[in-house]
């Protein structure tokens, strides 16, 4: 969809025009909103993003106005022809848990840095499941996007009375409030919170303190202790989703057939898709792009950007928010590729599955410092559904009845166990 000669103050009243529709949709009181139980967490039954509502309040703002449309402008002068960069630009990232309680801040830093990775891979087309699009690229008319940007969570000069300490993580607990603080100017600020929807953001952040604001049972793929995963987003995709929006991405729909998302290379498509669609569906005379990281399908069903939207990150990022990478060198420790992994992760044994009526605790024999992806499914379906964990066991709450098989292999190897059944 190519970007439309629009006129600025269009743009605007289309935005606000939309917003005003789009708030019955998305409201809490919504009739539609199926709710699931999963892990004992409430969560919405299908994605729902709060960015069309977070903006209407901020065009409220005339001034806002203003600085949102020349956004436009500015990146229009950076984005043209994309060529692969030598170094990747690094934006530093600060991490505020909001009430939550009886937290265990140790598990909490290792799921902040579960979720970086998660955004690394993600937004680097190096996640395990960008397989998947390989078998389909053939559809379309475009590669899958490598973003030349990647993410550190900042360790050092930290800003004063927040608890932290030189070295530690930026990782803040019920030390802020609301979805922006001006003491974190200069970082992509990660909030996180029981909130009415699994995520919203700013069309456009501004790096003056503000971010983006991802449920709490909706943040990277592990559990901890007031941050319990629940549903079909424990792979931390609704922040890949989010963040999007946070560098100018819209929702890949934009506003339906020969509407535009401002993206040249993702196809029309009548609006959002839910859960895992078949491939190959087509809305507007072409293939819809449902695995696309901006639209609405399971963690486990979106998995790539497209070239353009890579470019068009990018092309944001050097244009509005210098000051982020600039800090980058100030905040972050050492960054580059992460450490490699530790080798003497063996295959998983001991496989067992343990039933209590709804509760199903899946098991294998423990090792130490040892990191495991654990996937399961029903025995008739296809999509599995990807839990990680640190340890030697996953419990799962609330699980229908059926027949299950379930896989395990050390998070840093390629190949899964053989498939352990159980009944439920």
């Amino acid at each position: 969809m190519k970007l439309q000669s629009l006129s600025n103050l269009l743009l605007v009243a289309g935005l606000l025009l939309f917003i005003t529709s789009c708030e019955k949709e998305i409201g809490l009181t919504s009739a539609n909103d199926e709710i699931a139980s999963v892990n004992n967490v409430q969560i919405p039954g299908e994605r729902v993003c709060g960015m069309d509502a977070h903006m209407g309040q901020l065009l409220q703002d005339p001034a806002y106005v203003k600085r949102h449309l020349a956004k436009f402008d500015r990146i229009e002068t950076v984005v043209t022809n994309r060529a692969d960069c030598p170094n990747k630009v690094i934006i530093p990232v600060a991490i505020h848990y909001q009430r939550i309680r009886n937290a265990d801040i140790n598990c909490l830093r290792d799921q902040a840095m579960d979720q970086i990775r998660i955004l690394n891979e993600d937004y680097s087309g190096t996640n395990s499941d960008i397989s998947n699009w390989n078998a389909i690229s053939n559809l379309f008319n475009t590669t899958n996007g490598e973003t030349c940007i990647e993410f550190c969570i900042a360790t050092k000069n930290h800003p004063a009375g927040y608890g932290l300490a030189e070295g530690d993580l930026a990782v803040t607990l019920n030390e802020t409030r609301g979805d922006s603080d001006r003491n974190w100017s200069g970082y992509l600020n990660i909030f996180v919170r029981d909130i009415q929807y699994l995520g919203y953001s700013p069309l456009g952040g501004d790096g003056d303190g503000d971010g983006v604001v991802v449920d709490n049972n909706a943040f990277a793929s592990i559990s901890c202790s007031g941050t319990e995963l629940g549903g079909t987003y424990n792979l931390g995709r609704t922040l890949t989703h989010e963040l999007g929006h946070y560098l100018l991405l819209d929702h890949i729909w934009g506003g339906g057939c020969g509407s535009d998302d401002g993206v040249g290379d993702t196809p029309d498509s009548s609006g959002p898709y839910y859960g895992c669609p078949a491939n190959g569906a087509a809305t507007c005379g072409s293939t819809d792009m449902h695995m696309n990281y901006m639209d609405y399908t399971d963690d486990a069903c979106m998995y790539m950007f497209s070239a353009g939207q890579s470019s068009r990150m990018e092309g944001y990022v050097a244009s509005s928010l210098q000051a982020l990478a600039a800090n980058a060198s100030n905040v972050c420790g050492e960054v580059g590729p992460p450490p490699p992994p530790p080798a003497d992760c063996n295959t998983p044994t001991g496989l067992s599955a343990n039933v209590n009526k709804k509760k199903v605790t899946l098991s294998w024999d423990a090792q130490a410092g040892a990191t495991f992806d654990v996937r399961y499914k029903k025995t008739n379906e296809s999509t599995w559904t990807v839990v990680s964990t640190l340890g030697s066991s996953v419990t799962l709450n609330g699980v229908k009845s059926g027949s299950y098989e379930f896989q395990v292999k050390c998070s840093e190897s390629m190949e899964y166990t053989q498939s352990v059944n159980f009944n439920v």
